[in-house]
């Protein structure tokens, strides 16, 4: 009887993580839908908040999905520093895309576009790498961006080429 009980807790184990995972891939899903939505917010420089808030409220909803206790500072933080490292030439290359759009045209069109495909990848690449961690029963206090750096770049890769 103890074999029958046993199988039964495998699976309802198994059958909560994945449950977990559909709705973690549900809320990336969600989230990087929006991203590309504050690509299309006209204003420079409020399109990249508008990214940066429509990330840590992503976080915030998987950190909820996996019972982990957050603030929208301490994911804050944590964005800013994997957005460092998905940007080769930093914040500038970010600034120059969303300033592109004070050009009539051809400048919003590329502004847009180029804040669009960077913003989703990135949204997506993120939301990946959250996943993964809270999964190994990772918190938002042990998260390293160093050790996850080489996974979100590969992330954001496959992401960009998508």
């Amino acid at each position: 009887m103890t074999t029958t009980t046993d199988a039964t807790d495998t699976y309802a184990v198994e059958l909560k993580k994945f449950q977990r995972l559909d709705a973690a891939g549900e809320i990336i899903a969600s989230n990087t839908k929006w991203s590309v939505a504050a690509s299309l917010i006209p204003v420079p420089y409020l399109d990249i908040a508008a990214l940066g808030a429509i990330q840590v409220n992503m976080i915030v909803n998987l950190a909820t999905l996996y019972d982990q206790k957050v603030t929208k500072q301490a994911v804050q933080g944590v964005i800013s520093v994997m957005l460092g490292t998905l940007v080769p030439a930093g914040a500038a290359q970010l600034a120059v895309t969303s300033s592109a759009k004070l050009v009539p045209g051809y400048g919003t069109a590329i502004g847009t576009i180029s804040l669009a495909t960077f913003g989703t990848a990135a949204t997506y690449s993120i939301g990946k790498v959250f996943v993964r961690h809270f999964e190994k029963g990772g918190t938002i206090g042990n998260f390293s961006t160093a050790a996850v750096q080489e996974d979100l770049k590969k992330e954001f890769a496959q992401a960009s080429e998508s």
